[in-house]
């Protein structure tokens, strides 16, 4: 699950669209917790493919 503060669920807490924009651009994966997308696993706590 990797560090926490790097999941999209709490990065987006604490960082503008701006930088939140390079995580999500051509999203390949989704978070079955929060439902939030992201172009790497590494991104999100729970992943699976789009």
């Amino acid at each position: 699950m990797g560090d926490h503060k790097e999941h999209m669920c709490d990065f987006s807490k604490h960082h503008g669209v701006d930088e939140m924009r390079p995580r999500v651009k051509d999203a390949k994966f989704i978070c079955e917790v929060c439902g939030r997308a992201a172009n790497s696993k590494d991104y999100l706590c729970r992943p699976v493919d789009l």
